[in-house]
């Protein structure tokens, strides 16, 4: 970082010199000088998503495997992370465009490693990896969020030592979510989801009533096809917010989304109607 911001190499190794450069053309090239710090971390983090793949053949995360992935320099030079590698090249770039970031790693229930942001004066967590293999449209499910959604059990960190993550103002999920009245609405949003390419879909509904697993999963399954296949994933409690959250995959086929939202539109109506009885 010291290198970066002097320009002066002298001393660093050939690998040191290697991320220091890189790190130097991807700013050049996604950072413009008039962006507030919030649109320098979300360019950082739509590169990184983009260019970076999950190498799920070294998975612990405070080793960084045979080809470097757990280290800045192995994940710019082959865009292949783990965990911790997407959480130190994360941090690599905040440094060097002077946003606070830490990196918090748990061990508890399986090791995994991300990154906490501040902006303002709050922090909000970012998790670069489990937002990672969504190609050119990342579904944002994990870029600063607070810790209501982090924090459910999977990966526990010692909250003393970390402070706590309560901002909303630039949670992606919560000031992007997709208001509609009801459940009625929904097939029309995963449709207009799917003929975007979009990898995920977050709704609000003003009115829940009726909607649980067994409608979820009617709707959703009239979507999927051998090429196109969407899951609901869970609510997130976010602020004032319950945020829906469904994942769309694709298999580079055609879906015909029309066909899927008449046979809902059909048989929505009878499917509500036997589960209200």
């Amino acid at each position: 970082v010291d290198a970066y911001k002097s320009g002066n190499t002298t001393g660093l190794s050939e690998e040191d010199k290697f991320v220091v450069s890189k790190a130097r053309e991807i700013i050049k090239e996604n950072i413009k000088g008039n962006m507030t710090d919030y649109q320098k971390e979300l360019a950082i983090y739509n590169w990184q998503v983009k260019y970076v793949t999950f190498n799920d053949d070294s998975l612990a995360p405070i080793s960084s495997g045979d080809d470097d992935s757990g280290t800045p320099y192995g994940v710019l030079k082959n865009h292949s992370a783990i965990c911790v590698g997407n959480a130190t090249t994360f941090k690599l770039f905040m440094d060097v465009l002077g946003i606070d970031c830490k990196i918090i790693h748990s061990t508890a229930n399986g090791e995994h490693a991300w990154d906490l942001v501040k902006l303002d004066d709050d922090w909000y967590h970012v998790d670069v990896t489990f937002d990672s293999g969504t190609g050119d449209k990342p579904g944002y499910n994990y870029f600063n969020v607070p810790d209501s959604v982090k924090d459910n059990g999977d990966y526990p960190w010692n909250h003393e030592e970390i402070p706590a993550a309560n901002g909303i103002k630039y949670c992606y999920v919560y000031n992007n979510a997709i208001t509609i009245k009801d459940l009625y609405g929904l097939p029309k949003e995963i449709k207009k989801a799917i003929d975007a390419g979009k990898t995920s879909l977050n709704v609000v509904m003003t009115d829940r009533t009726g909607f649980n697993q067994d409608v979820s999963d009617f709707i959703t399954g009239s979507f999927t096809t051998d090429t196109v296949v969407i899951n609901y994933s869970y609510a997130y409690s976010i602020g004032d917010k319950i945020i829906y959250n469904f994942t769309i995959s694709y298999d580079y086929g055609d879906n015909d989304s029309t066909q899927s939202l008449a046979k809902i539109e059909t048989k929505l109506q009878e499917i509500i109607g036997n589960l209200n009885q």
